[in-house]
């Protein structure tokens, strides 16, 4: 079942305050896109379950119904021009830089009230905690709004 409204702002709201930390930390988007190609950096952010609900429900205001995971281990929001087609909705890791052309990754204090935020989110959402973001959100794309609750293979 999808999360009530009120709790999908408050992910919102932690996730644009990471972004806004990264900002004030002089860390912003190259627009390279090659932290979005995951095979290349070695790098895949996780997501918690209220992250991946925000990101699945980013892509369906798109008009987007079903999310397929590129076979190249790129994001599967990234379009074929290389920009995010989620920005608004991207998880805390990809507003936080992990990649070295925007200035690396936040100090894991920085932001570490934002991560135990999202946690107690996932856990009152009956989550199991951070997954990779493309299959976390592939999930929630396969068993769709009324039962999206992802779960370990």
């Amino acid at each position: 079942m999808a999360p009530a409204a009120g709790m999908l702002m408050e992910v919102r709201r932690l996730l644009d305050e990471g972004a806004f930390r990264a900002s004030r930390a002089q860390r912003f988007c190259t627009g390279a896109a090659d932290c979005c190609r995951f095979r290349l950096t070695g790098e895949t952010p996780h997501v918690t379950l209220g992250e991946a609900w925000v990101a699945w429900k980013a892509w369906r205001a798109s008009g987007r119904t079903r999310l397929e995971l590129p076979p190249d281990g790129s994001c599967p929001f990234l379009s074929g021009q290389g920009r995010c087609m989620i920005y608004e909705g991207r998880p805390l890791a990809c507003r936080t830089h992990f990649c070295v052309p925007a200035g690396g990754a936040l100090p894991r204090r920085e932001v570490i009230d934002l991560i135990h935020a999202l946690e107690d989110i996932d856990a009152a959402l009956g989550g199991d905690g951070a997954a990779r973001l493309p299959e976390a959100v592939e999930r929630l794309s396969r068993k769709g709004p009324a039962d999206g609750r992802k779960r370990r293979r």
